[in-house]
């Protein structure tokens, strides 16, 4: 049986998944000896995200990592991936994401790795390469694949940049302030992005009204920059998926293939404007080999990160957990 105090301690643990801008959208309900995970739409990125892939991509990765720290508990939990029914009326301002029931089970020994995982958006130290093998990700390692994605990042980037709705809704994401009321709970903060305290004053002035002046200088470019960043990574990582998955399944592999990484001893960083962006989406998938019948779903640089890793900002259990 799953008892309360079982489910918020694994809920703690399930909270560490990454998601998109850190928005945090998976929100847990419980229904008899059920648990329905719902895709909470009032934290929906209408610019970034239109069509929701990535908050159910997020939700995936939540519900894989409560099965993670469940299992770490002797429970067993059995995901069904509810994302297509498109329910949107069973749980208001929800959609139904997934249906979660549980019986005996053992650990699964990714489970440690949900606390060493980190996002690290800074340059990596130096390292041996180590890999690890996947269907769905293609690594790569050598440095002129190393340079021609970092040179692509850095465009696509730029490109959707460029999109004052794109960069209204970034800002609302970020805690540019120790004093932000969301700080320590949700979005990005500026010790996560590896900001300085004078860039994050200048960011809601650069990304706002003074963007079409520094466009026009050319300066824009060096905003969005992060080809060093790429190049210093040990290994480069595309990750894909079948065409049409749902997105929650894609979330569920998603962590784990991390949680691989994380097992090496690499942190990692998204470079999502490669995989958001058509053109360079085609040019990745050429590049890497990944057939039409695949959707790559993010490209990520992962290495050793060289500096502490910045605190975690995640909601209270109050926000996650919402009362049947």
């Amino acid at each position: 049986m799953l008892t309360d105090t079982v489910l918020k301690t694994a809920l703690a643990r399930a909270a560490l998944a990454p998601s998109v801008h850190n928005t945090q959208p998976a929100r847990w309900r419980r229904e008899g000896e059920a648990l329905v995970l719902g895709c909470d739409l009032s934290v929906g990125l209408s610019v970034g995200d239109p069509n929701g892939m990535d908050a159910g991509l997020s939700c995936g990765a939540a519900a894989e990592a409560l099965v993670l720290a469940l299992s770490a508990l002797g429970i067993a939990a059995e995901v069904e991936d509810l994302w297509a029914g498109d329910d949107r009326t069973t749980w208001p301002g929800h959609r139904i994401a997934a249906q979660l029931t549980f019986a005996g089970g053992e650990a699964d020994p990714l489970n440690i790795q949900l606390e060493k995982r980190f996002t690290f958006r800074g340059a990596f130290a130096e390292g041996r390469v180590k890999t690890f093998d996947r269907a769905d990700t293609v690594l790569l390692t050598e440095a002129a694949d190393k340079g021609w994605i970092a040179e692509r990042n850095d465009w696509a980037s730029l490109e959707i940049m460029k999109a004052r709705p794109f960069r209204k809704e970034l800002l609302r994401w970020m805690r540019l302030s120790p004093s932000h009321p969301r700080h320590d709970f949700d979005g990005m903060n500026r010790e996560a992005m590896r900001m300085s305290g004078a860039e994050a004053l200048g960011a809601p002035i650069a990304l706002g009204p003074l963007w079409p002046v520094l466009h026009l200088l050319g300066l824009t470019k060096g905003l969005t920059a992060e080809a060093g960043a790429t190049r210093s990574a040990q290994v480069i990582a595309c990750f894909h998926r079948p065409a049409g998955e749902s997105p929650v399944a894609s979330g569920r592999a998603y962590l784990r293939m991390w949680l691989q990484a994380t097992a090496l001893g690499y942190a990692g960083w998204p470079m999502a404007a490669l995989s958001d962006h058509p053109t360079t989406r085609a040019e990745v998938c050429e590049r890497a080999g990944i057939g039409p019948d695949r959707r790559l779903v993010q490209v990520m640089r992962l290495g050793k990160p060289a500096g502490a890793m910045p605190p975690r900002a995640r909601r209270p259990l109050a926000e996650v957990l919402i009362p049947g």
